[in-house]
């Protein structure tokens, strides 16, 4: 009976545990060499903030949230005080482990490689 049970609490928290694993599109993910965009990095917190910095800059001018909108896609959300018609909305989609690329509008704006 003991051991049923103790069965039994591994098995729901090893599922448990595998909700709570972040998405792949969470990190630090910097432009690939060569690509032109006006980015250079892509910061994407587990906390559901993200930050997009622009080449000229060190740091980013934009607030930014997250959500996913797949397993591999994440929609970016972002207000910067000179856009007054709203939003912004970027997607950041995982195409390899290391490998992401960020699109605006269905347009890739670059390709960025995921920091260790």
């Amino acid at each position: 009976m003991k051991r049923s049970i103790l069965v039994a609490n591994l098995l729901l928290s090893a599922l448990l545990l595998t909700g709570c694993s972040g998405h792949p599109g969470a990190g630090k993910w910097t432009v690939v060499e060569g690509e032109s965009t006006s980015f250079s990095h892509i910061k994407v917190d587990f906390d559901g903030k993200a930050a997009i910095y622009p080449k000229d800059r060190q740091a980013p001018t934009q607030n930014c949230y997250w959500q996913a909108s797949s397993a591999d896609n994440i929609s970016i959300q972002c207000g910067t005080p000179a856009h007054e018609e709203g939003k912004l909305f970027y997607s950041l989609e995982v195409t390899e482990p290391s490998l992401a690329v960020l699109k605006k509008d269905d347009q890739v704006l670059g390709q960025f490689r995921r920091e260790p």
